[in-house]
């Protein structure tokens, strides 16, 4: 950017004597084209204005290709360009295959399994904690009334 300005010193870039390349380079560039209107679009050197349509701009981006891209041969061999790409429906050679989907569907697939798993051991876990405390109560249970029947026998036997 520095080198843009005709003068390298700093404080003399705001005198009005003073150019910047890039600027008048900007300036020329929106002379010749004219692409300040809206909508307007420069493809290949040629401005187009007005109400664009989607099959002409496609024709004028895919003219400037000595071999189109696939892309172009795609899009420009279907009869209603102009409805598919406003629709959104465009759909070119590179998108999903069958070994993607399968691929995706094993990946879930695993992911579910290790979850069943490590929900399965946390269960057990929550399981087996929950018994041993049902048991050890119910022993706790058990020893007391077995404690208090022995102490109600031995005090009906001094009687």
């Amino acid at each position: 950017m520095t080198n843009s300005f005709s003068t390298p010193d700093k404080t003399k870039w705001h005198d009005i004597t003073t150019t910047n390349s890039m600027i008048d380079r900007d300036i020329e560039y929106w002379a010749k084209y004219g692409s300040n209107l809206f909508p307007s679009i420069v493809i290949n050197n040629s401005t187009f204005r007005g109400q664009l349509e989607t099959q002409a701009v496609f024709n004028a981006i895919c003219a400037g290709f000595s071999d189109a891209p696939k892309e172009c041969k795609t899009v420009l061999q279907t009869y209603d360009v102009g409805h598919d790409v406003e629709a959104g429906i465009v759909y070119f050679d590179d998108g999903y295959r069958v070994h993607h989907v399968i691929g995706i569907f094993f990946i879930f697939t695993v992911m579910l399994f290790i979850t069943l798993c490590c929900y399965r051991r946390y269960a057990k876990r929550q399981m087996k904690e929950t018994m041993n405390t049902q048991i050890e109560t119910a022993v706790n249970h058990y020893v007391s009334l077995s404690q208090r029947d022995s102490t109600n026998r031995s005090k009906s036997s001094d009687v």
